[in-house]
């Protein structure tokens, strides 16, 4: 639920922010010769981290999910995209900034949430989740370790498209860098409030699909034209060819989302996935890799991202009633588990 053909955010929100600064990134980066500056870090040993130079070393956390995308992609889809561009903008930062050394950490695979749940179904056999208090205590679990290990730069790039899950790693990014005094910085969130990127995003758009194909294609968050374009362009292998023949669920508003996700035997995807392409795939995917190439070069070069918006900031309203269900789900859980440990405790 990551890479719709116009991203606002999962379920639809709109926002209206100040024109953001757009720097050519990309003619940088391809001007300089790359360096081996990119470390995975569960390949280097503790001296060879604690080497790194804490003002010019970045550490890059991907998030991803596990959850149903239809009956045509796997349930990895977010976890796939995320990882391809964190793989490809840390070697355009690299580039960009050769002076830098970049820290992949490896991806937290689970998110919180699915699409599953606007059909009213908390428990879905192609979601497997984690509560919304379990990803923010994650996310700052590891932005801490890095913060208190010295290192100042922290970006995380998310997969997942959920509200919630969203404002989850807000929280978490905020917290770490308001207590530790240093960058870390929800990526993905600024991404789709950037008005110069969702601008690139819409041209690119016209330039693939007519208007009349754009409109037909209704409120593209999941499974749809985008992410199924995607994963022919990254993961071919894994589109089930059933795609080409699923039927569209176009809806313009959340309540048509509703309908179409509550009506018996939905399928788990929205939008129109037998138009995707894998040439439009590779284009949204391009829109990507650069609009985080050049949000994190922005970044260290001074630009105050905390002073932007991200999307979301908080639950939309109209999606409030469904995700309070599922924090609701989750606070059971949370209290049955809290129930048996103060039992197992006792005896």
């Amino acid at each position: 639920m990551h890479r719709a053909l116009i991203v606002s955010i999962v379920w639809a929100t709109g926002v209206t922010v100040p024109p953001a600064r757009a720097l050519t990134s990309t003619q940088l980066a391809a001007s300089v010769p790359a360096r081996p500056s990119i470390h995975k870090l569960e390949e280097l040993t503790w001296p060879q981290i604690d080497a790194l130079d804490r003002e010019r070393t970045m550490f890059i956390l991907p998030v991803g999910a596990i959850e149903e995308h239809g009956p045509h992609l796997p349930v990895g889809t977010d976890t796939y995209g995320v990882m391809h561009e964190v793989n490809e903008a840390s070697m355009r930062v690299s580039r960009a900034l050769p002076d830098w050394s970049i820290v992949l950490m490896p991806p937290i695979t689970y998110g919180q949430g699915g699409a599953n749940v606007i059909g009213d179904m908390l428990v879905h056999p192609g979601t497997y989740g984690i509560r919304q208090s379990t990803l923010r205590s994650l996310v700052a679990d590891l932005g801490g370790e890095i913060a208190q290990n010295g290192f100042k730069w922290i970006f995380v790039m998310n997969g997942h498209g959920g509200p919630t899950h969203n404002i989850a790693i807000n929280e978490a990014s905020d917290f770490i860098s308001d207590t530790y005094r240093v960058t870390m910085l929800h990526l993905t969130g600024l991404f789709r409030a950037d008005t110069a990127i969702q601008a690139r995003g819409e041209k690119m758009n016209a330039s693939h699909f007519s208007a009349a194909e754009r409109h037909s294609f209704g409120m593209d968050s999941h499974a749809g034209v985008g992410e199924t374009s995607a994963m022919l362009a990254l993961r071919p292998d894994l589109v089930r060819s059933t795609y080409k023949t699923l039927p569209s669920r176009a809806g313009r508003s959340f309540d048509d989302l509703r309908n179409i996700a509550t009506a018996p035997g939905w399928q788990g995807y929205l939008s129109s996935p037998a138009k995707a392409t894998a040439t439009y795939g590779r284009a949204v995917e391009a829109w990507w890799v650069d609009g985080f190439t050049d949000l994190i070069v922005r970044t260290v070069r001074g630009e105050n991202m905390f002073a932007h918006a991200r999307v979301p900031e908080t639950v939309p309203p109209a999606v409030a009633p469904v995700l309070a269900k599922v924090l609701a789900s989750e606070a059971a859980f949370e209290a049955k588990l809290e129930s048996w440990l103060l039992q197992h405790n006792k005896r």
